[in-house]
């Protein structure tokens, strides 16, 4: 009987056996796609639709989803001339699945990839350190990169549509400027360094710019800020916790404010030293909280509508309160918003960086803080009550 068992197992084992090997299962290699970057030139790849997961197979490389535009990855190297090959994929929702073999190219033929259609040579514009060049575009601006820090650009103030781009010092290397406007159209451009440029605007897609400047909607009257000035006066600064000392000198954050699409910041300088503080020039920009070594550094600028009491100077042993307003943002994960505050002829600079969670806690101009609390706090019930 026994004998009969293990005959039966036998007969039945080998019967499978037999019907797996009739049955292999069939595996089809997807092959990677080769791409080239580079350290002062970014690339972008543009799906489709939107990229739903990424993952990028080594340090060597810097890349992310662009915040508002979805279907975009911005890719960059980490490190200049980094060894052998590194890899990149993609899920996108429409569930297809990309492979990239990514290797270092000091100077990278392309600046972009339009996944799945055609990506013409872009043009190549002039830039000098004495001069601005103008970049006026059909719709307004809603994201910005350049490949280096050779170069630094910003919104023209009060004007979505328009960039502004120059050079911080003569470079010979490769770099880009790449842009998405309103409606979602990608433009991107190389850039090279001349020391006069003969021109200096650019309208970009002429026959589609019905307007060459498009003004900032966001932009207040005189007699608007006049009240928002005086609205501000009335509250009383916060401990936030928000503050920073350098070398006697006192940086601190003492309110949030959001009024419709403009956030403001009322900051507070104090000097505690015998000797004055010149301020040279106040700065605001995103970048990512951590920044690896031999990276070049990302920022998104944050443009200044106005100001309200900025300080030139801050006398010994005296404070200044001011008031900054720029248009409404949030910060990305694992970004930080810098404040940069540089003294004139001096050392004594202030890097503060704001996470995301301190806008979120903003307080709005026109309604006070218990106030918004007690409603915010009404609203909440009643939509319990309504389900």
């Amino acid at each position: 009987m026994k004998d009969m068992r293990l005959s039966r197992i036998y007969i039945t084992g080998s019967l499978l056996l037999f019907l797996l090997s009739g049955k292999a299962q069939k595996i089809d290699e997807l092959p990677a796609v080769p791409l080239e970057i580079g350290y002062e030139k970014t690339l972008h790849l543009i799906f489709p639709t939107e990229v739903r997961y990424y993952s990028i197979g080594g340090d060597c490389i810097i890349g992310e989803k662009v915040a508002n535009c979805p279907e975009i990855i911005r890719l960059k190297a980490a490190e200049e001339g980094f060894p052998g090959e590194t890899s990149l994929s993609v899920v996108t929702a429409d569930t297809k699945f990309y492979s990239y073999a990514i290797t270092y190219n000091a100077r990278p033929k392309g600046s972009y990839v339009r996944v799945g259609g055609q990506a013409p040579e872009p043009h190549t514009l002039p830039v000098g350190k004495d001069k601005q060049t103008f970049l006026i575009f059909p719709a307004g601006v809603t994201y910005v990169d350049y490949g280096s820090t050779n170069v630094e650009v910003e919104k023209a103030e009060g004007v979505d549509n328009i960039l502004a781009v120059k050079a911080t010092g003569a470079f010979t290397e490769d770099t880009n400027i790449s842009a998405v406007v309103e409606g979602g159209k990608f433009y991107t451009f190389g850039l090279h360094y001349v020391p006069v440029p003969e021109r200096s605007s650019f309208v970009i897609d002429k026959e589609a710019t019905q307007k060459v400047a498009i003004l900032d909607e966001k932009e207040r009257s005189s007699g608007q800020k006049e009240r928002i000035r005086e609205a501000i006066a009335k509250r009383t600064p916060l401990d936030l916790g928000l503050k920073d000392r350098n070398a006697g000198v006192e940086f601190e954050v003492g309110n949030i404010f959001i009024d419709g699409d403009i956030l403001l910041l009322r900051m507070t300088l104090t000097n505690r030293t015998q000797i004055g503080y010149t301020t040279d020039f106040m700065r605001f920009y995103i970048q990512d909280a951590k920044i690896r070594k031999k990276t070049a550094v990302q920022q998104v600028e944050q443009n200044i509508l106005f100001t309200f009491d900025y300080p030139e100077e801050v006398p010994a042993h005296e404070s200044r309160t001011f008031t900054v307003a720029m248009n409404k943002f949030t910060i990305p994960d694992k970004k930080r918003l810098v404040i940069e505050i540089q003294e004139k002829n001096g050392g004594r600079h202030f890097l503060y960086k704001l996470r995301n969670k301190s806008l979120l806690a903003a307080e709005e101009v026109f309604r006070g803080l218990k106030e918004q609390r007690t409603e915010d706090e009404a609203d909440r019930i009643l939509r319990r009550i309504s389900r």
